[in-house]
């Protein structure tokens, strides 16, 4: 076991066996039968602990959430079950604030913890006079809003936990942001939306292009795949506009138009944006009802999405002031601002773009990360690529252009058992290697089912 293990299961069992030592020097009273829901929380709870002194950080998570979704969902009133659900986020928090600490600030992102998503449950529960602190810094500074900066328990509970627990991974997406943040600013203006909107990649993706969920949305603004397709992002085998995160900027501004325009409310669009708009058309039509903070106080919509309207509320107050939060903008410029786009032949190799260009083949993939492979597409004569500021045009006018796919490709290969890299070259003629680069892979290791493009 790792010293960070040993710490963090030292801590718990210190801070546990002494709850239980005052529990056995109190004075004894009439035990009381536990609810069904407070039986199964404390039973997710206690699991949840085993699996994080054993180190698995995956099971603790999962079955911490168990507890607290459990009590959330539950329709008792009775007070005992609001007591202890504060009781299991202030011991959560209290261990999730002890694993952050015993990471190494620089491995931190390279760590799943607990809430792995930012906006997945509130971790505290603020007092009403937390509320209204709160509100009066606001109301001092007298803001203009197109979306209404609403305070109540869950944003103040967000800004809480996106300054405690999460103000590292909040910091990191300030940081990330300011290489885009003009540009989003300009977009959003030119379709007439509010400027708040542009603050949703902090809790979407972290300002990281590349990010990627569970669902398999992509991107810094996490697009579905067929999302992506109806507001005109390429999504294909060489191509993934989502990554690109000024067309994908575009493409979601046109999805929140499009969203405002059918709802005229901007917390059901944000909450459509979120989890869709099936869900929220049957709350609107079962609840006769357009108020959102009504809607999610019921279950029609999924946690996440009504987490995700007040994590965003947060978000904004902290970007909009962040040094009054202990946050803080980096002052460097945008490298976006010292490049450009260049139309070249297509298709081309990238390796033989950066041969000529003499730019390193990893600056021209990470300007372009919407090109997930080594070349450009087969389907046009011409490609805009973007390039630094300083590069001669010139010099790639005449990039020699590719064969025809059909001549390039073999085609696609699904991996059946006993197969190796090898044994797939020499039947299809070509190289381990060439394999390797094409399909991405890092090792020579593959599973039966996955699917090779195979090059000649």
């Amino acid at each position: 076991m790792s010293k960070t293990k040993i710490y963090i299961s030292f801590l718990i069992v210190l801070t546990f066996n002494a709850c239980s030592l005052i529990q056995r020097n109190s004075p004894k009273a009439e035990i009381q039968p536990l609810p069904p829901h407070l039986k199964r929380a404390e039973m997710q709870f206690q699991k949840g602990e085993k699996m994080f002194s054993e180190g698995d950080i995956q099971a603790a998570k999962y079955h911490f959430d168990r507890t607290i979704n459990i009590l959330l969902d539950s329709d008792s009133k009775n007070p005992l079950i609001k007591t202890k659900l504060k009781s299991y986020i202030d011991k959560i928090s209290e261990i999730e604030l002890y694993y952050l600490h015993c990471i190494e600030p620089d491995n931190l992102e390279k760590h799943e913890t607990f809430l792995q998503e930012v906006i997945s449950s509130p971790l505290f529960v603020p007092s009403e006079r937390e509320i209204l602190e709160v509100k009066q810094k606001l109301d001092q500074k007298k803001p203009k809003h197109t979306i209404p900066l609403i305070v109540n328990s869950n944003v103040v509970s967000f800004l809480h936990a996106f300054q405690t627990v999460r103000s590292r991974d909040i910091q990191r997406a300030l940081n990330r942001s300011v290489e885009y943040i003009d540009t989003f600013k300009n977009i959003f203006k030119s379709y007439e939306l509010p400027e708040e909107l542009i603050y949703i990649p902090i809790i979407e993706s972290g300002f990281r292009y590349n990010a990627l969920s569970r669902a398999r949305a992509r991107g810094m603004w996490q697009f579905m795949a067929s999302t992506a397709r109806m507001f005109d992002l390429r999504v294909d085998w060489i191509v993934d506009e989502r990554l690109d995160p000024f067309k994908s900027a575009i493409a979601a501004a046109k999805y929140f138009k499009c969203l405002y325009e059918e709802y005229g409310d901007w917390f059901l669009a944000l909450a459509c944006y979120n989890g869709g708009t099936r869900r929220v058309n049957r709350a609107i039509s079962q609840l006769k009802t357009r108020d959102f903070f009504g809607i999610a106080r019921t279950r029609y919509l999924r946690r996440e999405t009504r987490n995700y309207v007040p994590a965003f509320l947060a978000s904004v107050i902290i970007a909009q002031s962040p040094t009054e939060y202990g946050f803080f903008f980096p002052e460097s410029s945008s490298r976006w601002a010292h490049t450009k786009i260049v139309n070249i032949p297509s298709p081309a190799d990238l390796q033989a773009v950066a041969k000529i260009s003499g730019i390193a083949l990893e600056t021209i993939k990470d300007l372009n990360p919407d090109l997930i492979r080594e070349f450009t597409p087969f389907d046009r004569k011409f490609h805009a690529l973007r390039v630094p500021l300083n590069l001669d045009e010139n010099l790639l006018k005449n990039i020699p252009r590719l064969p025809p796919e059909k001549e390039y490709f073999v085609g696609w290969y699904r991996v059946k058992k006993g197969d190796s890299l090898y044994k797939i070259a020499r039947k299809f003629g070509t190289s381990v290697r060439k394999i390797k680069k094409t399909n991405k892979l890092r090792s020579n290791l593959i599973k039966p089912g996955k699917r090779l493009l195979i090059p000649r």
